[in-house]
C-alpha cells in the first residue's frame, strides 16, 4: 500500500514540482554554481561507472582516467582505494537515501534541483541542474540536462558537457531482477542482487527498471557520439547491453591513461 500511495503522489505532484524547481534554479542555485571545478575534467578519456553487481570484477584502481561515479557509488569505498572525480545522481529516493554522505564528501557532485529541498545542503562542490521535460540529449548542461529514466543516461549528458574525447563504460549490466511493473516504486526487503552491494536498496524503496526505455536514451547516445566521432565503448564484465561497440577490460586497463584525481 505505502509503495502505491508513494508513486500517486510521485505522480500527482510532478508539475508542481517541475515549476518549483525551475524557480529555485532560476532565482537561487543557477548563480552559485561553480562551473570552474569541472574544467580540470574537459577533453579527455572519461569512464562511466555503473552500480551493477559486474563491478565487483572491474578493477577500478587500475583504470586511470576522468571518472563519473553514480547514485551510491560511495557504498564501494570500502572495498577499493579508487574514488571517482564526479558523482551523478537524480532519482529522488537515491538523493534522500544517500544525503548523509552527499553532505559530508568533498568529491563534485551534479545533482538535480530537488537534491536541495530534499536535504542536500549547498556546497562549493555541488553543481546544481536543471532537469528538462524531454528525453533529448543534452551536451550542455549549464543550461538543463534530461533526466531519462536512468542515471546512466544522466551520467553520460555529463560526459558530452565535458567535450569527452571517449567514454568508457564499466558496472552497466543492464540486468535486473525484479517481479512488477515497470518504474512503479517498491520496497526491497531482501539483500539487493541488482547492485554491487547487497546493500544497495536492502530495506528501502527503488522505482523498477525499464530496459527498453533505458536502450532508446543509449542509443541517443551513441547517434551524438557518432555524429561527434566520440568513441563508445563497452567493458562491463558479462554485461547485457548491445547498444554499445564492447571491449575486454584488460584493454582499459592497458590504456593507462594518467589523471590526478581532484577534489576541491
Amino acid at each position: 500500500m505505502r509503495e502505491k500511495i508513494l508513486d500517486i503522489v510521485r505522480k500527482s505532484t510532478y508539475l508542481p514540482r517541475k515549476v518549483l524547481d525551475n524557480l529555485i534554479f532560476a532565482w537561487f542555485l543557477k548563480r552559485s554554481n561553480q562551473w570552474s571545478i569541472l574544467q580540470p575534467f574537459f577533453e579527455k578519456d572519461i569512464l562511466v561507472v555503473g552500480n551493477g553487481p559486474s563491478l565487483n570484477q572491474t578493477p577500478l584502481s587500475k583504470i586511470h582516467m576522468v571518472s563519473i561515479g553514480m547514485n551510491k557509488i560511495n557504498l564501494i569505498y570500502d572495498k577499493t582505494d579508487w574514488r571517482p572525480d564526479i558523482i551523478a545522481c537524480v532519482n529522488g529516493l537515491v538523493l534522500s537515501q544517500n544525503k548523509d554522505f552527499f553532505n559530508k564528501t568533498e568529491t563534485i557532485l551534479i545533482l538535480p534541483v530537488r537534491a536541495w529541498y530534499l536535504g542536500v545542503k549547498k556546497r562549493k562542490n555541488i553543481i546544481f541542474v536543471n532537469l528538462s521535460n524531454d528525453e533529448k540529449l543534452h551536451d550542455d548542461i549549464s543550461k538543463e540536462i534530461s533526466a531519462g529514466c536512468t542515471v546512466t543516461f544522466y551520467a553520460m549528458q555529463i560526459a558530452t558537457h565535458l567535450k569527452a574525447k571517449s567514454i568508457n563504460i564499466v558496472g552497466v549490466d543492464h540486468n535486473f531482477s525484479f517481479k512488477g511493473k515497470e518504474h512503479d516504486i517498491q520496497k526491497m526487503d531482501t539483500p539487493d542482487p541488482n547492485h554491487f552491494s547487497p546493500d544497495y536498496f536492502k530495506d528501502q524503496f527503488w522505482a523498477l527498471p525499464n530496459l527498453d526505455h533505458s536502450e532508446r536514451l543509449y542509443n541517443l547516445v551513441k547517434d551524438y557520439c557518432d555524429n561527434h566521432k566520440i568513441p563508445v565503448t563497452d567493458y562491463t564484465v558479462e554485461g547485457k547491453l548491445q547498444v554499445f561497440k564492447k571491449g575486454s577490460i584488460e584493454n582499459l586497463m592497458n590504456q593507462n591513461v594518467k589523471f590526478k584525481n581532484i577534489s576541491v
